[in-house]
């Protein structure tokens, strides 16, 4: 019973103490508990509420944030909390990972039985030319907005696509090009409501050498977000609409948040604990810091992080300083490289090549394959 009562005093005189410190110093305590929060979603996203969203979103915010306020409680002699911040920060940081490739040129030597996998958002092949269209041979292709273009199927032996009515002369959707056979296949476009049926995904085994490997090509939830329209509203001076846009991409962003997470669970089913080797292509809609990219990452590997260099960004608009389009891999796989496409550029999307091999290739007879 005195022990009960010791233990009692003692949480209540540490949580005064606290209570008082942070009174003191309320922002910079303020930063760090954010960090804290933002970091703890990142690295493990076990709640998927759209608030959990925006908070991973700011991660790279918070961690600058949490470091100008260490350093500041570290001026004001407040060791015990700056050495917390510290730690902290340097457990956030391998997060950032995410954001940078930081992968080695010995990575970068592509063996030559690499197989080789083009994910690309190619905004329905609305302004192409012919001659842009040599960069984009891949042994697997995945394309999100897709429209029927012959130059691109010609190049490939097995497709599947899923195509929705985008408007009555036009036909939008996912598609799925491979030089090796296609033995199972299924696909799915999400339901929207006074918007265009664009996002999806497909799922298809295909089989490669003597293996079978299972491909998923899945556009998420679109947001229609133009950064660019407040941009212009605060440099022509019009504050109502410039608050108008702003307050408009945040009710995009919650609803895109609150749907990708639904859509990324589905995805899931037909990818976690598959017997296959698994590959996962595909425009997220979504930065690294944010619940889908974890919820991913804790089954799969991401290309980017394991072999991509610098800043690998895909939006080819405002704001330019995102990757949305990802490639994710079971560990049956070894990734070789992973890289952005710059010259091909009539999207809005840039495309992202990744080389893989697989680890421990199935040696069992092809007929075998084909019958499982």
């Amino acid at each position: 019973m005195q022990f009960c009562k010791e233990l009692s005093r003692g949480t209540f005189d540490g949580l005064k103490s606290a209570y008082r410190f942070f009174h003191q110093f309320p922002k910079a305590y303020s930063c760090l508990i954010y960090l804290f929060i933002s970091m703890s979603f990142c690295y493990y996203p076990i709640f998927n509420h759209w608030i959990a969203g925006f908070i991973m979103m700011t991660l790279p915010f918070a961690l600058l944030l949490a470091t100008f306020a260490f350093v500041y409680l570290l001026l004001k002699k407040q060791k015990m909390i700056a050495t917390i911040g510290i730690v902290w920060v340097l457990c956030a940081l391998p997060i950032l990972k995410r954001f940078v490739g930081v992968s080695n040129e010995k990575t970068q030597n592509v063996a030559s039985n690499s197989l080789n996998v083009l994910s690309f958002n190619s905004e329905s092949f609305s302004r192409i030319a012919d001659n842009n269209l040599t960069d984009l041979q891949a042994d697997i292709a995945c394309f999100q907005e897709y429209s029927p273009n012959q130059q691109i199927e010609n190049q490939y032996n097995n497709k599947v696509v899923k195509l929705t009515n985008f408007s009555e002369d036009r036909a939008v959707g996912l598609a799925i090009f491979t030089k090796y056979p296609i033995v199972k296949q299924y696909s799915k476009i999400w339901n929207r409501v006074a918007a265009p049926n664009i996002n999806g995904f497909i799922c298809a085994d295909v089989v490669y050498g003597n293996d079978t490997v299972r491909i998923v090509n899945t556009h998420l939830w679109s947001m229609g977000v133009r950064i660019n329209k407040a941009f212009d509203a605060f440099k022509q001076g019009e504050i109502k609409r410039f608050l108008f846009e702003i307050s408009d991409t945040m009710t995009r962003l919650k609803e895109g948040f609150n749907a990708r997470d639904k859509q990324v669970a589905e995805v899931e089913s037909y990818v976690v604990g598959s017997k296959y080797p698994v590959i996962i292509c595909g425009d997220f809609n979504e930065t690294p810091f944010s619940y889908t990219y974890g919820k991913l990452s804790l089954n799969f590997r991401n290309a980017f992080e394991e072999a991509g260099q610098g800043l690998g960004f895909t939006l080819n608009r405002h704001p330019y300083c995102v990757r949305i389009d990802q490639q994710f891999f079971s560990s049956d796989w070894q990734v070789q490289s992973c890289k952005t496409i710059p010259s091909i550029n009539f999207s809005d999307h840039f495309p992202v090549m990744a080389q893989y091999i697989l680890k421990k290739p199935n040696i069992a007879p092809m007929a075998l394959v084909a019958q499982r």
